[in-house]
């Protein structure tokens, strides 16, 4: 054989094993449920007025999470319920405030239904101390088989809680 035949075939089997990988990862989503419940906490020096600031404060989320490079308000919705689209590396997500009950309790929401994934995050604000303990709890849907199975599998269903965790102790530390 050439190198010609061999590299075809070498793109063949490449392209051979990725449909295959596919099919299983397509069929491991598929017995997946849906939802999750995912979610992680975090002891904070901050009131729970300071810390509230933060989480409500969209146009900043950019300064202080690595996931988000730009945040664009909306037009509330017909209830008036708070609506923003954030950009990062993977796209844009529409989100809105669910319920909010300053400083203690918020729900957000995902508000695009052409994502293929969707769901909540309810944000847990109690006093402790002269600070206060954060949970984040995730309802999370992802709908599409493949991103059920990536989610499960590769990256976890609670990374995202993890991440936004992360950066939200490096924004109010000190």
């Amino acid at each position: 054989m050439n190198g010609w035949r061999w590299a075809g075939a070498a793109a063949a089997a490449l392209v051979a094993g990725a449909a295959g990988v596919s099919a299983v990862a397509w069929a491991a989503g598929r017995r997946l449920p849906v939802e999750h419940l995912s979610g992680g906490g975090l002891e904070l020096a901050q009131p729970p007025g300071a810390v509230w600031e933060v989480l409500t404060g969209v146009d900043l989320f950019p300064a202080w999470r690595p996931d988000v490079a730009h945040v664009e308000r909306l037009p509330a919705t017909a209830a008036g319920r708070p609506r923003w689209r954030e950009d990062g590396r993977h796209g844009h997500t529409v989100y809105e405030v669910v319920e909010s009950e300053p400083p203690h309790r918020l729900v957000t929401g995902i508000a695009d239904p052409d994502l293929p994934y969707g769901g909540t995050w309810t944000f847990v604000l109690t006093p402790a101390g002269g600070g206060c303990t954060l949970t984040v709890t995730e309802r999370g849907e992802v709908y599409q088989p493949l991103y059920r199975a990536v989610s499960h599998y590769v990256t976890g269903e609670g990374a995202a809680v993890h991440r936004f965790l992360a950066a939200l102790a490096r924004r109010t530390a000190g």
